[in-house]
């Protein structure tokens, strides 16, 4: 268990001076006027905390394409969705196959070499050979060099585990270049970006390693008068990337870890946080090491970002889920969508069916770990905006046709007859209707509905239109008669 959550557990019973903190606009704001400050201070010198920060520097709310490719995650489903509604699905199921192949070729799970080449030769006729199933438009030089690697000319020699590295690069770049931008402007990323908003999954990281949300949180914190703690995170952060990247050299990092100490940490900075003594001191050795050249360690201000991570997380965090302005974040998305929306309810949207005839039980590959099948299903749960595109209109009216549109039946002599059930319906419909206090919710239910009021008008115009020549044609009957 992180120390993150050993904290949290470990504090929830404590009392808290919440006059001190209703009245922090009052007086210099400083970490130590919370009461468990001491407490993190302690716990925030072990040597883990670096691994803790690490695990915390990224965002849900947008992903790099390796994270979204090779990590476990729910939004693979809807770049999956993107891909197939550019028909580049073919590219990302090469990936994926590419990736299961060379992981069981590494580990060498079989001992045949021949199965191990025939699992390389069935993944080329299905996506790099000239008629494969699976067309990729890579250069003739790359299918030849991939063939050789796959089908060595000496017999002693087995197939190369990298035969598709050259392949998976290309079609990478492709991917990397074109489509995943495209996939960030899209409805698909944004109906993503909704549903993790709206859903409890949400964490601090989430929300100040993503540009445009963070833009959001900077807003709430001028508000609440704590702005000089998420931009000392931020100078913090710009700090390690830096020095992990090697984007300046030595001196320069230097400089900027002065800069940073001098801004809030010294006692006589402007804009001074509060920490105590022994954090001061022990950043000031890490600057000022015995050796010039070496320059500040990766470790300098991981434990002052740590004590403030854990202070906006408990006490600020949960108040901006709850402000206007996160309410307002969550809307400028679903006016976005609007926008975007075509992409998804102007045309049907297909499924990736996986190619399972090319590879038997007692080959090489394994199935991916995330199953593409049943991946348009999962959508269609997830993702509201998605509609089916295999549910015709008379089926569609034929399931409501109980329900919302259910009025009575004409007899034979042409009069209306109203249905008993209706007033039934009607008032279970009614009882079931609540007044939704919890904004949250009331937003996740716009985003579900919002998105098919055209289709149900569009239903309940034909409905009306076949109900009318239906009264017309008996009416005309019974003249006849």
């Amino acid at each position: 268990m992180s120390l993150f959550r050993v904290f949290n557990n470990s504090n929830k019973e404590k009392t808290r001076n919440r006059s001190q903190s209703r009245n922090r606009s009052e007086i210099h704001f400083g970490v130590q006027q919370w009461p468990y400050y001491r407490d993190l201070a302690i716990q925030s010198g072990h040597c883990t905390i670096s691994s803790e920060l690490a695990s915390l520097r990224h965002s849900r709310l947008h992903r790099s394409l390796y994270n979204l490719i090779y990590t476990p995650n729910d939004e693979l489903n809807y770049f999956i969705l993107y891909m197939e509604s550019c028909s580049l699905s073919s590219y990302l199921k090469f990936i994926l196959d590419v990736h299961a192949y060379e992981k069981v070729a590494r580990e060498n799970l079989s001992n045949k070499y021949n199965d191990q080449q025939l699992a390389a030769l069935t993944l080329f006729h299905r996506y790099l050979s000239i008629d494969a199933k699976y067309l990729i438009p890579i250069d003739d030089e790359i299918r030849r060099i991939t063939l050789s690697l796959i089908c060595p000319s000496s017999n002693s020699t087995k197939s190369d585990p990298d035969c598709f590295q050259m392949a998976r690069e290309y079609v990478w770049k492709l991917i990397e270049e074109n489509a995943y931008p495209a996939y960030l402007l899209s409805a698909f990323h944004t109906n993503y970006q909704l549903k993790m908003l709206t859903s409890h999954q949400l964490q601090l990281h989430d929300i100040i390693y993503n540009i445009s949300s963070l833009s959001y949180f900077m807003e709430f914190a001028e508000q609440e008068k704590i702005l000089d703690l998420v931009r000392f995170w931020l100078d913090v952060e710009h700090f390690y990337q830096s020095l992990i990247n090697r984007m300046v050299d030595n001196q320069t990092l230097v400089e900027n870890a002065l800069a940073i100490y001098d801004q809030y940490i010294s006692l006589q900075a402007p804009l001074r946080l509060g920490f105590d003594d022994a954090i001061r001191a022990r950043i000031e050795c890490s600057i000022c090491q015995p050796d010039m050249d070496a320059g500040p360690s990766s470790d300098t201000f991981d434990q002052t970002a740590w004590i403030v991570y854990v202070i906006l997380q408990r006490e600020y965090f949960p108040r901006f889920l709850q402000s206007v302005i996160f309410y307002r974040h969550i809307s400028d998305l679903m006016l976005k969508l609007r926008h975007e929306d075509a992409v998804l309810t102007s045309r049907p949207v297909k499924t990736i069916e996986p190619d399972t005839t090319s590879i038997n039980s007692d080959n090489v590959i394994q199935s991916s770990p995330q199953p593409v099948a049943a991946t348009t299903q999962l959508n269609r749960q997830r993702n509201p905006s998605v509609s089916s595109s295999n549910t015709s209109l008379s089926q569609e009216l034929a399931i409501k046709s109980k329900g919302k549109f259910s009025m009575g039946y004409v007899d034979p002599l042409g009069r209306f007859i109203r249905d008993p059930d209706v007033d039934s319906l009607d008032y279970i419909s009614s009882s079931n209707r609540k007044t939704i206090s919890n904004p949250i919710q009331f937003l996740t239910n716009l985003v579900r509905h919002d998105q098919d009021e055209l289709a149900t008008e569009e239903a309940a115009a034909r409905f009306a239109e076949s109900f009318i020549n239906e009264i017309t044609s008996m009416t005309a009957n019974l003249d006849n008669t």
